[in-house]
């Protein structure tokens, strides 16, 4: 802010901001939501080439347009919020810039001419062997990704190396690779069996494994189950804590996610739709499940049980 000074000899501030433009931020809003998108396709699309080995030059120029596309949503973040009238400090810590820096970085001419300009990621040469999912269902939220993620955390977590896995079921160590990548389908014995040998009780993958393989389901506690597979993908997301889960879901409270995970009630759809998000799941995937748990009558207290508890939260 700088000061002018009034006719009685007062000083006042001067807004470096633009007073409160809602129609204006509604423009921005969307700008931020179509570039999210579209970093979302460019990362799926280099996370795909760089596991199947495409050329360096493909992946540079991938990466080049997600750095790229960060900073047009960069900038639109900081013009919605001067939109709103809202100050900018906030921002600049998170950006480690002064508030001045990104006023003068982002003006609100040069984002407009941005977005006017803005064209969707031109779509890059198809990775042989890879069929590219859209950017709403990307491939590490896949079920069968999923499954293979959680069981891989599982052996990480017992110390056990692939080779040693794969000798303990009488497979080959390239054989297991390819499950515990996601890269061929993984059986309900082999399922077990690697449980057994990691000993962790098989009945956390149950969901996981049965959303995986279009197994369908059939189940006495529907919520039970939902809890279960939302267990599942927490585990498979690595465990994150509390906050962790929170944090990238800001309208979801303390509550609603305990509720979620543990019971006994069955929150609304908004809920659960964005813990499954939160824990890189798909929500059309839970919302069978979810519609199930509601359903269907409750016949005693919550009894679920499991590798998770309110407590395990950090």
């Amino acid at each position: 802010m700088s000061t002018r000074s009034h006719p009685d000899g007062q000083s006042a501030r001067t807004r470096t901001t633009p007073s409160a433009n809602a129609d204006r931020a509604a423009r921005y809003e969307q700008g931020l939501r179509d570039i999210a998108g579209d970093i979302s396709a460019v990362a799926e699309t280099l996370m795909l080439g760089t596991y199947n080995n495409a050329p360096p030059a493909e992946l540079a120029q991938q990466c080049q347009q997600m750095a790229d596309l960060t900073d047009g949503w960069k900038g639109t973040l900081i013009v919605r919020e001067r939109s709103l009238g809202r100050r900018l400090d906030a921002v600049a810590d998170a950006f480690d810039r002064s508030e001045d820096r990104l006023r003068k970085k982002y003006p609100f001419q040069n984002v407009d001419q941005y977005l006017l300009d803005r064209e969707p990621p031109s779509k890059p040469r198809q990775v042989r062997k890879v069929t590219t999912s859209s950017p709403q269902q990307p491939a590490w939220r896949r079920p069968s990704q999923r499954l293979a993620t959680a069981l891989n955390v599982m052996r990480e977590r017992s110390g056990l190396s692939q080779r040693e896995l794969a000798e303990g079921l009488g497979i080959s160590a390239s054989y297991i690779s390819r499950m515990l990548s996601g890269e061929r389908r993984i059986s309900w014995k082999h399922v077990t069996g690697m449980c057994a040998k990691c000993r962790v009780d098989p009945e956390l993958f149950e969901p996981l494994w049965e959303v995986a393989d279009g197994v369908p389901v059939k189940t006495d506690d529907p919520a039970g189950y939902l809890r279960t597979y939302l267990r599942a993908l927490h585990y498979a997301a690595g465990s994150p804590s509390e906050d962790a889960v929170l944090s990238s879901m800001s309208t979801l409270t303390t509550h609603q996610l305990r509720q979620a995970l543990h019971g006994p009630d069955v929150p609304d759809w908004d809920v659960i739709a964005q813990v499954v998000t939160a824990l890189q799941g798909l929500s059309e995937t839970a919302r069978p499940m979810w519609q199930r748990a509601r359903n269907a009558p409750r016949t005693g207290p919550d009894s679920a049980t499991g590798p998770l508890s309110a407590e395990s939260f950090g």
